[in-house]
């Protein structure tokens, strides 16, 4: 199996990270591969803001928590809103911003943030989507853009977070998810 085919089925969202900082050559490699990647259409001008100071990740969770966490409920038996894991070891929070014509804009965000999941495995960083825009009230979208202070013209459109594993992955046997009635 060739690598990139082994990297999509192989990545899975983590809600557990461990606490090391990101590597900056990962970050920025990670950063420069998103700034590459467009939607083809429009060719959209993208806004990154990578937040690594805990204090201002833990600030943004709790101000816009049940918007962004709220859906993400009880997994694996932990509850990652109410005091979760999760809250707790984020190493990068990043948020991707869009200017111009909005309609197709946080489609383009999702995507481009789907392919960023992708293209973080290279260095072995794995990443958990939080939040899009339409999941945020206007109050939340604009307490974003003051306390990350993203600039005017830029609206948030997609919200995860990125760190190094703390778990090893798990594979489900596919004979224990799959039944063919024929």
């Amino acid at each position: 199996m060739n690598n990139l085919m082994r990297k999509i089925l192989l990545r899975r969202s983590v809600y557990n990270f461990s606490d090391t900082t990101l590597k900056d050559a990962d970050l920025l490699s990670i950063l420069e591969e998103g700034r590459t990647l467009s939607n083809v259409e429009k060719n959209e001008s993208w806004h990154f803001t990578a937040v690594q100071n805990s204090n201002v990740v833990r600030m943004l969770l709790d101000s816009t928590g049940q918007q962004t966490m709220g859906r993400l409920g009880v997994v694996n038996g932990r509850d990652l809103y109410n005091g979760g894991d999760l809250l707790k070891n984020i190493p990068m929070l990043l948020v991707i911003s869009g200017s111009g014509d909005m309609k197709y804009a946080e489609d383009a965000a999702n995507t481009l943030f789907g392919s960023m999941m992708l293209a973080a495995e290279k260095y072995n960083v794995c990443s958990c989507w939080l939040s899009t825009r339409s999941e945020l009230s206007e109050a939340g979208v604009h307490e974003i853009r003051h306390l990350l202070q993203i600039p005017e013209d830029y609206v948030p459109l997609s919200i995860g977070a990125f760190g190094y594993r703390l778990d090893e992955v798990k594979i489900t046997a596919l004979s224990s998810v799959v039944n063919i009635i024929r």
